[in-house]
């Protein structure tokens, strides 16, 4: 695997709202990440396409094995 994604994964692991906030526009008052994630997709700023991506890859068991 890249070092860069390798990284990556280890900065949003330790602080996964630095990560997610230098790509999305997120409210201060949002701290549950349901809520992140609707307003994530009421705004537009992902689809539910993207948001099913994810989850898939949430839990492919390879990631979820590296994630451990």
């Amino acid at each position: 695997m890249n070092n860069n994604f390798i990284n990556m994964i280890m900065q949003a692991r330790q602080n996964p709202m630095a990560i997610i906030s230098q790509r999305f526009k997120i409210p201060q008052n949002i701290q549950n990440p349901q809520d992140m994630v609707q307003h994530l997709l009421d705004s537009g700023q992902i689809t539910q396409e993207q948001l099913n991506g994810a989850m898939r890859m949430k839990n492919n068991p390879q990631l979820r094995q590296f994630m451990k």
